[in-house]
Parts: C-alpha cells; structure tokens; sequence
C-alpha cells in the first residue's frame, strides 16, 4: 500500500468515527454554509464578469483609438484589379465550348438528295 493510500484510510476512518460517535449538525448550521459559499461564488462570478467587461471596452477603445490609414498605403489598386480575376463556380462543370453561337454561326451541313434541305 502506497502512503498516500495509507493516509486516505486513516483520514477516512477518523471522519467515519466522528459522524457515529456525534450528532448530525443542526440545519441551521448546514444552511448557513451552503448560504456562505453561494455569496463567495456569486462574488466570484461577479467579479470575473467585471474584470472581462472591462478588458472587452479596453479592447473595443484600443480599436477604435488606433488610428487608420496605413493598410493601403502600400497596395496599388490599379496593380490589383489588373491581377486579379473571377469566375463563376459552375464554369468547372461546364464542357469547354467550341463556338459561341452568338458571335460564329455554325455552317449548315447540306443534305446530299436534292431537295432534301439542310440537316440539323
């Protein structure tokens, strides 16, 4: 057996002697603990949400207070624009087209019989 089991049995027959040998506390006595470490929590709470309240206006004044300018000093936007291009998300489902039907009109094949016409 390790120490600390050893220490954990001793301390465990100690409490288990004590709760037979006295009485169970008074109501009282139990509700005004529970009561004490309810407030020490709630206080607790309240002043960790104080101190995040603060930080996050710290924060938001820090933001706003920078001042601005810089970031586009030292981007050409003429240089940007002409880099740059899009495209539509479906263009890669779509087969790649052989003529544009509106700029190339397609020749006609003809029939070979004589008044047969134009196949389509």
């Amino acid at each position: 057996m390790t120490d600390s089991e050893t220490k954990l049995r001793a301390a465990l027959r100690g409490a288990q002697a004590s709760v037979e040998n006295g009485d169970a506390p008074h109501f009282e006595r139990v509700w005004a603990a529970a009561n004490a470490r309810t407030r020490t929590r709630r206080r607790q709470r309240r002043v960790g949400a104080g101190s995040l309240a603060v930080a996050a206006v710290a924060a938001i004044a820090f933001g706003v207070l920078v001042p601005r300018g810089g970031e586009l000093q030292f981007i050409d936007a003429d240089e940007l624009l002409g880099t740059t291009s899009w495209s539509a998300p479906s263009d890669g489902l779509l087969p790649d087209h052989q003529f544009d039907i509106y700029q190339e009109i397609p020749v006609l094949i003809e029939s070979t019989e004589t008044y047969g016409g134009a196949l389509l």
